[in-house]
C-alpha cells in the first residue's frame, strides 16, 4: 500500500505534467521560461521529506494550475505577432490544442506517453484529465480509448 508521501508525489508529478503542457502552450518565450524555472523550483521544495510541505506544494500547483490557465486563455497573441512575426506561436499552439475551443486544451508530450485535456466551465471550476502509457507503440494515440478496449476485450477491429 502507498504512503501519504508517495501519493503526494505522484500527485505532484501529474500536475507537473500538466503545467508543463500548459507552459508549452504559452506564446511568449520568457513565459515559457519562467513557468519552467518556477515548477523546477516548486520540484525541489517537493523533494522535502516533510508531508506538510508536500500538502503545501500541491496546494501550490492546484493555484498555479489555475494561473496558468488563465495566462494561456488571455494571451495577448496579436502583440506576440507584432513583435515576434506574423506566423508567431500559430504551428505550436495548433498541433497541440487541435481545434479545440477556448475553454478547453488537449494534447499529446511529445514522446506520446503522455496525454492531457482540459476543460474549464462557467462557474471557474476545471477538469483535468491526464492518461499515461508505458509503451507509446500501443497506438492509444491513433485511436484514443476505443483502441484500448478493443485490444483488451479481444474485440476485433470493425471493418469499414
Amino acid at each position: 500500500m502507498a504512503t501519504s508521501e508517495e501519493l503526494m508525489d505522484e500527485e505532484f508529478e501529474c500536475l507537473r505534467r500538466v503545467a508543463l503542457a500548459i507552459c508549452q502552450t504559452l506564446g511568449r518565450p520568457k513565459d515559457r521560461q519562467i513557468c519552467r524555472s518556477t515548477l523546477d523550483e516548486v520540484a525541489k521544495f517537493n523533494q522535502l521529506p516533510s508531508l506538510s510541505t508536500k500538502e503545501n506544494v500541491h496546494k501550490f500547483m492546484v493555484f498555479y494550475l489555475k494561473v496558468l490557465r488563465w495566462t494561456q486563455r488571455n494571451q495577448p497573441l496579436g502583440i506576440y505577432q507584432q513583435w515576434y512575426g506574423k506566423n508567431f506561436g500559430k504551428d505550436e499552439i495548433s498541433r497541440l490544442s487541435h481545434d479545440t475551443s477556448p475553454d478547453e486544451f488537449r494534447a499529446w508530450s511529445e514522446d506520446g506517453q503522455s496525454f492531457l485535456a482540459m476543460k474549464t466551465f462557467e462557474d471557474g471550476s476545471t477538469l483535468i484529465y491526464n492518461a499515461v502509457a508505458k509503451d507509446p507503440r500501443a497506438g492509444w494515440s491513433e485511436f484514443g480509448l476505443k483502441s484500448l478496449m478493443d485490444k483488451r476485450l479481444g474485440c476485433p477491429e470493425e471493418q469499414g
